[in-house]
Protein backbone atom coordinates (compact mmCIF):
# COMPACT_ATOMS: atom_id res chain seq x y z
CA UNK A 1 0.00 0.00 0.00
CA UNK A 2 1.43 3.33 -1.30
CA UNK A 3 0.33 6.17 1.72
CA UNK A 4 1.03 9.84 1.25
CA UNK A 5 1.45 11.81 5.08
CA UNK A 6 1.69 15.70 4.51
CA UNK A 7 3.16 17.33 6.25
CA UNK A 8 5.40 14.26 7.88
CA UNK A 9 7.54 16.32 9.91
CA UNK A 10 4.73 17.57 11.88
CA UNK A 11 4.64 16.08 15.50
CA UNK A 12 1.41 13.37 14.49
CA UNK A 13 2.52 13.17 10.34
CA UNK A 14 5.79 11.78 12.31
CA UNK A 15 3.86 9.48 14.37
CA UNK A 16 1.44 8.27 11.08
CA UNK A 17 4.02 7.65 9.14
CA UNK A 18 6.40 5.34 11.81
CA UNK A 19 3.14 3.59 12.50
CA UNK A 20 2.81 2.60 8.54
CA UNK A 21 6.30 2.23 7.89
CA UNK A 22 6.35 -0.48 10.78
CA UNK A 23 3.05 -2.01 9.28
CA UNK A 24 5.31 -2.35 6.24
CA UNK A 25 3.67 0.37 4.07
CA UNK A 26 5.45 2.44 1.57
CA UNK A 27 5.39 5.89 2.57
CA UNK A 28 6.14 9.00 0.47
CA UNK A 29 6.03 12.70 2.73
CA UNK A 30 5.94 15.78 2.17
CA UNK A 31 7.93 18.54 4.18
CA UNK A 32 5.82 21.97 5.93
CA UNK A 33 9.29 24.11 5.96
CA UNK A 34 7.18 26.45 8.40
CA UNK A 35 7.83 23.58 11.36
CA UNK A 36 11.04 22.65 12.69
CA UNK A 37 11.83 19.75 13.40
CA UNK A 38 13.44 16.83 13.15
CA UNK A 39 11.26 13.63 13.12
CA UNK A 40 11.92 12.43 9.95
CA UNK A 41 15.66 11.79 10.80
CA UNK A 42 13.61 8.69 12.65
CA UNK A 43 12.73 6.99 9.36
CA UNK A 44 14.82 9.48 7.24
CA UNK A 45 16.90 5.67 6.71
CA UNK A 46 14.07 3.00 6.09
CA UNK A 47 14.06 2.17 2.64
CA UNK A 48 10.00 2.47 2.50
CA UNK A 49 10.43 6.02 2.96
CA UNK A 50 10.78 8.73 0.72
CA UNK A 51 9.89 12.41 0.99
CA UNK A 52 8.76 14.07 -1.92
CA UNK A 53 8.25 17.74 -2.72
CA UNK A 54 5.06 17.57 -4.19
CA UNK A 55 2.20 14.93 -5.38
CA UNK A 56 3.63 13.18 -8.24
CA UNK A 57 2.12 9.68 -7.52
CA UNK A 58 -1.29 8.20 -7.09
CA UNK A 59 -1.90 7.02 -3.71
CA UNK A 60 -3.77 4.27 -2.26
CA UNK A 61 -4.57 6.75 0.96
CA UNK A 62 -3.07 10.48 1.65
CA UNK A 63 -3.56 11.64 4.93
CA UNK A 64 -3.21 14.99 5.92
CA UNK A 65 -3.01 16.68 9.27
CA UNK A 66 -4.50 20.20 9.76
CA UNK A 67 -3.25 21.63 5.99
CA UNK A 68 -6.06 23.00 4.00
CA UNK A 69 -4.15 23.90 1.13
CA UNK A 70 -4.52 20.22 -0.45
CA UNK A 71 -8.20 20.97 -2.23
CA UNK A 72 -7.03 18.89 -5.39
CA UNK A 73 -5.55 15.82 -3.40
CA UNK A 74 -8.00 13.67 -4.07
CA UNK A 75 -7.56 13.47 -7.93
CA UNK A 76 -4.15 11.42 -6.58
CA UNK A 77 -5.60 9.12 -3.72
CA UNK A 78 -8.11 6.81 -3.97
CA UNK A 79 -9.10 8.50 -0.28
CA UNK A 80 -8.04 11.17 1.17
CA UNK A 81 -8.00 11.01 5.51
CA UNK A 82 -7.67 14.49 6.69
CA UNK A 83 -6.52 14.72 10.45
CA UNK A 84 -8.29 18.07 12.31
CA UNK A 85 -7.06 18.98 15.36
CA UNK A 86 -7.88 22.57 15.55
CA UNK A 87 -11.70 23.01 16.14
CA UNK A 88 -11.58 26.54 14.99
CA UNK A 89 -11.07 25.28 11.30
CA UNK A 90 -13.91 23.85 8.88
CA UNK A 91 -12.68 21.42 6.48
CA UNK A 92 -15.32 19.54 5.35
CA UNK A 93 -14.53 18.94 1.90
CA UNK A 94 -16.78 18.08 -1.38
CA UNK A 95 -14.82 15.83 -2.49
CA UNK A 96 -16.23 11.76 -2.41
CA UNK A 97 -13.09 10.35 -1.26
CA UNK A 98 -12.23 12.42 1.64
CA UNK A 99 -13.06 12.25 5.38
CA UNK A 100 -12.63 14.70 7.82
CA UNK A 101 -11.41 13.17 11.17
CA UNK A 102 -12.02 15.55 14.03
CA UNK A 103 -9.61 14.95 16.98
CA UNK A 104 -9.15 18.73 18.87
CA UNK A 105 -7.63 16.95 21.95
CA UNK A 106 -4.95 14.37 20.40
CA UNK A 107 -1.67 14.52 22.19
CA UNK A 108 1.94 12.56 22.37
CA UNK A 109 5.51 12.27 22.23
CA UNK A 110 7.26 15.52 20.40
CA UNK A 111 4.14 17.92 20.87
CA UNK A 112 5.14 21.21 22.18
CA UNK A 113 5.00 21.77 25.96
CA UNK A 114 6.61 23.93 29.16
CA UNK A 115 6.34 24.25 32.12
CA UNK A 116 2.43 25.12 32.21
CA UNK A 117 0.86 22.38 30.08
CA UNK A 118 0.72 21.00 26.63
CA UNK A 119 0.52 23.36 22.53
CA UNK A 120 -2.36 21.97 20.44
CA UNK A 121 -2.14 24.53 17.22
CA UNK A 122 -0.96 27.49 19.86
CA UNK A 123 -3.45 26.41 22.38
CA UNK A 124 -1.88 26.29 25.59
CA UNK A 125 -4.00 23.14 27.28
CA UNK A 126 -2.83 23.88 31.16
CA UNK A 127 -1.57 21.07 33.18
CA UNK A 128 -4.56 22.66 35.91
CA UNK A 129 -7.16 22.46 33.38
CA UNK A 130 -8.68 19.13 34.07
CA UNK A 131 -11.49 19.66 31.47
CA UNK A 132 -9.50 19.20 28.42
CA UNK A 133 -7.61 16.24 30.17
CA UNK A 134 -11.07 14.56 30.32
CA UNK A 135 -11.31 14.97 26.83
CA UNK A 136 -7.63 14.20 25.74
CA UNK A 137 -6.83 11.08 22.95
CA UNK A 138 -3.43 9.45 23.05
CA UNK A 139 -1.78 9.16 19.53
CA UNK A 140 -0.80 5.65 19.87
CA UNK A 141 -4.53 4.48 20.75
CA UNK A 142 -5.59 6.85 18.26
CA UNK A 143 -3.43 5.32 15.92
CA UNK A 144 -4.55 2.11 16.58
CA UNK A 145 -8.31 3.15 15.29
CA UNK A 146 -6.82 5.29 12.33
CA UNK A 147 -5.04 1.89 10.89
CA UNK A 148 -8.71 0.03 10.71
CA UNK A 149 -9.80 2.51 8.83
CA UNK A 150 -7.39 2.44 6.30
CA UNK A 151 -8.33 -0.56 5.75
CA UNK A 152 -11.86 0.06 5.49
CA UNK A 153 -13.52 0.90 1.87
CA UNK A 154 -15.72 3.22 2.76
CA UNK A 155 -15.63 5.54 5.69
CA UNK A 156 -18.23 8.71 6.68
CA UNK A 157 -17.62 11.95 5.54
CA UNK A 158 -17.00 13.45 9.33
CA UNK A 159 -15.73 11.48 11.98
CA UNK A 160 -15.28 13.03 15.21
CA UNK A 161 -13.07 11.66 17.92
CA UNK A 162 -14.24 11.58 21.56
CA UNK A 163 -12.95 10.24 24.95
CA UNK A 164 -14.65 7.64 26.89
CA UNK A 165 -13.94 9.82 30.16
CA UNK A 166 -15.63 12.76 28.40
CA UNK A 167 -19.23 13.60 29.43
CA UNK A 168 -21.32 11.93 26.48
CA UNK A 169 -24.57 13.50 27.58
CA UNK A 170 -26.45 15.37 24.68
CA UNK A 171 -24.04 14.01 22.08
CA UNK A 172 -25.03 12.45 18.83
CA UNK A 173 -23.13 9.22 19.88
CA UNK A 174 -23.89 7.94 15.89
CA UNK A 175 -21.52 10.81 13.86
CA UNK A 176 -19.19 9.90 16.20
CA UNK A 177 -16.49 7.17 16.87
CA UNK A 178 -15.63 6.55 20.94
CA UNK A 179 -12.25 5.75 21.48
CA UNK A 180 -12.19 3.17 24.16
CA UNK A 181 -9.03 2.82 25.63
CA UNK A 182 -7.74 5.96 26.83
CA UNK A 183 -4.75 5.93 28.74
CA UNK A 184 -4.36 7.92 32.28
CA UNK A 185 -3.68 11.53 31.64
CA UNK A 186 -0.66 11.83 33.85
CA UNK A 187 1.30 9.17 32.64
CA UNK A 188 0.71 9.94 28.98
CA UNK A 189 2.16 13.59 30.06
CA UNK A 190 5.05 11.92 31.55
CA UNK A 191 6.03 9.59 28.02
CA UNK A 192 5.62 13.03 26.49
CA UNK A 193 7.68 14.66 28.95
CA UNK A 194 10.99 11.83 28.73
CA UNK A 195 10.56 11.59 24.49
CA UNK A 196 10.76 15.31 24.37
CA UNK A 197 13.95 15.45 26.47
CA UNK A 198 15.54 12.58 24.71
CA UNK A 199 14.88 15.04 21.41
CA UNK A 200 16.99 18.07 23.22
Amino acid sequence: MRILVIPHNHWIGYHVAARLLDDGCQVDGIRNTQIDSDFEDFFGRNSHFQAVDEVKNNYDIAIIINDSDRKHLHQHAAKVLHIQTDPRLNMLSDSTVTSVISVPYLIGEGMEMDGNGLFVDGRLLSYADKDWQKKAIYIKDFLNVLMQWIKMKHLPKLIEIISVNNNLTNTKVEKKQVLLENRDINEVIKTIQIFNKRLR
